[in-house]
């Protein structure tokens, strides 16, 4: 007859056990360290409300772990420096910016305490317009290399996109050609174990940024699972450079019938700045492989390209400062006339919302042109939560209707344009590696501001009435997704 009383004593006893987990967690783990206040909230809220998978999210993902990839990082970044010392690298690349107005010396000061390099003059930039446009300019690029090809995406997939890449560069390096792949192991998991076989054999490497394999067994020695590469960098012989939003697959050219149309944006680099995207490279490429890759022609020397003056702003979770959200903040801030941005992930710190909020207050013509859907519905309610504030400070934000926005650019009246790999939300301020190139001079900015025009042809305004008109339980339900931002 003692069995329920016993039953009942295990119950309690669990239960206080668990109670007791939840109030190590919250209280020793989250509020005794040293983070972000929002995120604190945010990790509360989500295991309050889902207490086991909670707190087991937040030992998987949670706890920073920043120490131990800084670490790394920042050996491999000692190291990278060195070379590119050796080879005079920097000095090349800030000889050319000192003739610049007063606005663009504010930004070329801040650029040289974010970035690994500084920004460089003598380079010519093009804006390519969907993924059609830039895997031809890519495949020209890549077919007239005389000595290196260097390419890193976070997506490759393994369907026709893919394969014909690969095919490629296998043929580059079957003709002798250097030829190197990053690939991040989370965005990249679709991936055959022998999809870069070919292009092994042919003598050329490819690299998995972060396997899955090391961190998953060992955890608890190594970095979150979420701090991915999120980049896209092709460099050919040192001289031609890409970055932007475009990944490797079938969906980029609008072949995928579950995700339609795919407007998305991408540039094609010459000059110095190349050197930039080539340093980030071999930091990756050295963290990846533990091998520093040493060959005065990765850093070739050569005449002006063109008249841009472009800084290249990496970031990560290895970094003190997040670095491009400080840049877009600053950029914001000194905006005189307009500030016309197209990003497909839209959850804005409160440093952007603020930047963003303040400009508009002041007169500045600001419109932000978002997808009309997304690929994740809790990261669409969380962005309509910040509609309203925004309206009310008088920005213009639009919804992009004709298929699925992928863009990620943003134009400063005729002054500063970028084009990068940065969504504008948490991830990718402060957990993944990103790059984004910020192209000083009005006809790039010019030719993004057409792009622009376009797409609002494509898209529909949202008013205040858009937000009056939610019930209460959708209210509740994007506000909670609002509370979770943090984590998206």
């Amino acid at each position: 007859m003692a069995l329920p009383f016993d039953l009942a004593m295990m119950t309690t006893v669990v239960e206080i056990l668990a109670l007791l987990a939840h109030a190590v967690v919250i209280g020793a783990v989250l509020l005794a360290r040293r983070r972000d206040p929002t995120a604190t909230i945010a990790w509360i809220l989500f295991i309050l409300l889902f207490p086991l998978v909670g707190v087991l999210l937040y030992l998987t993902l949670g706890h920073t772990r920043v120490r131990r990839i800084t670490k790394r990082s920042t050996r491999a970044e000692a190291r990278i420096r060195e070379l590119t010392s050796r080879y005079e690298v920097r000095a090349r690349l800030g000889a050319a910016s000192g003739t610049a107005d007063a606005r663009t010396r504010t930004m070329i000061r801040l650029g040289s305490a974010l970035a690994s390099a500084p920004a460089s003059g003598g380079n010519a930039a093009r804006v390519l317009i969907d993924a059609a446009a830039t895997y031809r300019e890519m495949t020209l690029a890549i077919s007239a290399a005389r000595h290196h090809v260097h390419v890193q995406f976070y997506i490759i997939q393994p369907d026709a996109v893919g394969t014909a890449l690969r095919d490629l560069l296998v043929a580059r390096a079957a003709a002798g050609i250097e030829v190197r792949v990053i690939c991040d192991a989370v965005g990249s998991m679709s991936l055959p174990a022998d999809f870069w076989e070919p292009l092994r054999a042919s003598g050329g490497h490819a690299a998995t940024f972060s396997p899955l394999s090391r961190l998953l067994p060992h955890w608890r020695r190594r970095d979150r699972v979420d701090f991915r590469n999120h980049r896209k960098i092709v460099v050919v012989d040192g001289r031609v450079g890409f970055t932007g939003g475009i990944n490797v697959g079938k969906e980029y050219l609008g072949l995928d019938p579950e995700i339609g149309r795919w407007r998305d944006t991408h540039l094609r680099i010459e000059g110095p700045a190349v050197l930039s995207l080539q340093q980030t490279f071999l930091h990756d490429w050295l963290l990846a492989t533990d091998e520093t890759l040493d060959d005065e022609r990765y850093f070739p020397a050569g005449p002006p390209a063109g008249d841009c003056l472009v800084q290249i702003i990496d970031s990560g979770p290895d970094q003190t400062w997040a670095s491009v959200e400080f840049y877009y903040a600053q950029a914001i801030a000194l905006a005189c006339e307009r500030v016309w941005i197209t990003n497909p992930y839209f959850i804005p710190s409160q440093l952007i919302e603020s930047a963003l909020t303040l400009a508009a207050l002041r007169g500045v013509d600001v419109r932000v042109l978002l997808p009309k859907k997304s690929d994740s519905r809790v990261v669409t309610l969380a962005s309509h939560s910040y509609y309203a504030p925004l309206l009310h400070a008088g920005v213009a934000i639009f919804e992009y209707a004709r298929g699925f926005v992928h863009a990620k650019t943003m134009v400063v009246d005729d002054w500063v344009a970028t084009v990068g790999s940065a969504n504008m939300d948490m991830r990718s301020f402060k957990l993944n590696f990103e790059i984004n190139a910020f192209i000083f001079g009005p006809r790039l900015c010019e030719d993004l501001a057409r792009q622009f025009t376009v797409d609002l042809q494509a898209a529909t305004p949202v008013t205040r009435e858009w937000d009056r008109r939610m019930g209460l339980a959708r209210r509740l339900v994007r506000g909670i997704a609002r509370l979770l931002s943090p984590l998206l």
